[in-house]
């Protein structure tokens, strides 16, 4: 009995051995470098430099709205480090017609969204009476709280973004 406890402990230790005995490589893998020296860019790939401006061309019409320019101009004159602005995902909130989102102050996992909202929507409406945007989210629509909105758009910063209250209070002050 000792013996058979023996070789199944051994190979569970090989096994685990063995799945992370890869991660060097699986390492290289994901940085790009399998083992040589990558001092060439990847071809579709820009500079920072350049990156802003291919991110204002390839995020189409969003970013040429007034509203948008004018929320980010706000956020920089205001101090706030405004990065990564690129087209958003138009598919949450109910009736949106265009979107854009915007890394705040390096927070890249809670960005800055405005949503640019049919003006004729109902959803619309409701949210500017109650303070609750109307998100299709899997088939089930629902009420969101924690929704800036202003005209016509949505201005949406996670609860968990440290200047969330900040902002919204800069915005509000600003855009009203």
């Amino acid at each position: 009995m000792k013996k058979l406890l023996m070789v199944l402990l051994m190979a569970m230790l090989v096994m685990a051995l063995a799945a992370c005995g890869d991660d060097k490589k699986d390492a290289d893998k994901a940085e790009g470098t399998n083992g040589t020296d990558n001092t060439e860019q990847a071809e579709g790939t820009t500079d920072d430099a350049e990156g802003s401006e291919d991110t204002a061309a390839a995020s189409g019409e969003m970013l040429d709205d007034e509203f948008s320019n004018n929320v980010l101009t706000i956020l920089k004159d205001a101090g706030y480090e405004v990065e990564k602005v690129e087209a958003g995902e138009t598919d949450f909130f109910v009736d949106t017609k265009a979107a854009m989102k915007a890394d705040i102050n390096g927070e890249d996992f809670l960005p800055l969204q405005v949503f640019e909202i049919d003006a004729d929507s109902d959803s619309l409406k409701k949210a500017q009476e109650t303070g609750l945007a109307p998100v299709d989210f899997e088939g089930e629509k629902v009420d969101y709280p924690g929704v800036l909105v202003i005209d016509n758009y949505y201005i949406f910063l996670a609860e968990g973004h440290p200047d969330q209250a900040d902002i919204y209070k800069l915005l509000e002050e600003k855009l009203k």
